[in-house]
């Protein structure tokens, strides 16, 4: 299923600074919006496997990635301090426009982390993690946590430092994929790191989580969510699903509107913890609602609203 990055395809989250470490899907502490629309995406094999438009399609302004590549291999390339990578790896017109998308696009995705862990210490990882948060500048930061098992140990210490980060960088927003890869392993080669197939691991994982979790587009800012299908056909009639905030900021209150036959029936808060991937990735919540037997065989609807009143269409069904 898709989620409901865009809400016609369905059709046819202020949080206090924690003094425990964060955990990922925690919600960020900014409107998520970007500056303009544009996302620039940096990172390893991992995301060169996805290549150019990393799931975000126009709005993809280009990425940096190579195999073996650390995040101080990417910090040296963007301040002009390092040199030695693949030439073939230069996507852009040139370096020096690389530097120009980095600076302008309205949104990050980061993708580092699995190099790093077999060759830097966890001081240098933390330096270099605010190092690119810094060049952030308050635009919203989509990064990948770490999935590499051989180096398990440091892995774990590495997703630490991430989840920390996001209690000194509001606009931090982790996309666990350590979770998503032990929950669902067959998106991986047997090296139990890189990707098996595009579809697989980036039509349907990676790329999917950079939408789901991608800031809204400036001027269309209403909420996204998912309304999971009720598979029973009789007695009373479930409404579950997830919706996610985005302005003023990813906590703002969320709500599901239910019709029925086109009339309203009832507002649903959208407030519960979730433990769907897509939902976390969203900072988004769930919700769970009844409705009575005798609505069987009539058209229900749900759209999601949040607190400015912006809507987004869940869809109508007949339950």
């Amino acid at each position: 299923m898709l989620v409901v990055v865009l809400c016609a395809l369905a059709l046819s989250g202020l949080a206090a600074v924690r003094a425990a470490p964060a955990a990922a899907g925690d919600l960020p502490r900014v409107a998520w919006q970007g500056a303009n629309p544009y996302v620039f995406a940096i990172g390893d094999s991992l995301l060169e496997q996805c290549r150019q438009d990393f799931g975000m399609g126009w709005r993809s302004l280009g990425y940096i990635a190579w195999p073996g590549a650390t995040a101080g291999d990417m910090r040296g390339r963007l301040d002009g301090t390092g040199s030695g990578w693949p030439r073939w790896t230069v996507t852009e017109s040139s370096v020096e426009e690389e530097r120009l998308w980095f600076r302008d696009a309205g949104s990050l995705v980061l993708a580092l982390g699995t190099n790093d862990v077999k060759f830097v210490s966890v001081a240098e990882w933390r330096d270099n993690v605010d190092w690119f948060m810094q060049q952030s500048r308050g635009r919203p930061v989509q990064w990948f946590t770490i999935h590499n098992p051989p180096h398990q140990g440091m892995v774990d210490a590495f997703n630490l430092e991430l989840r920390l980060a996001t209690d000194r960088w509001p606009n931090l927003k982790l996309i666990d994929w350590e979770a998503f890869s032990r929950a669902d392993p067959g998106v991986l080669l047997s090296d139990g790191v890189h990707l098996a197939t595009y579809r697989e691991g980036c039509q349907m994982a990676r790329n999917r989580l950079i939408q789901t979790g991608a800031p809204a587009v400036p001027g269309s800012t209403a909420p996204v969510g998912w309304w999971y299908e009720d598979t029973r056909r009789t007695g009373p009639v479930r409404l579950d699903g997830w919706g996610a905030g985005r302005v003023p900021h990813p906590q703002a209150p969320v709500a599901v509107n239910v019709r029925v036959d086109w009339r309203h029936h009832a507002r649903v808060p959208v407030d519960r913890p979730s433990a769907d991937i897509w939902a976390q990735t969203a900072s988004g919540r769930a919700f769970s609602h009844t409705i009575g037997a005798e609505h069987r065989g009539r058209v229900v609807c749900l759209d999601l609203v949040d607190s400015r009143g912006q809507f987004t269409a869940l869809g109508c069904r007949w339950v």
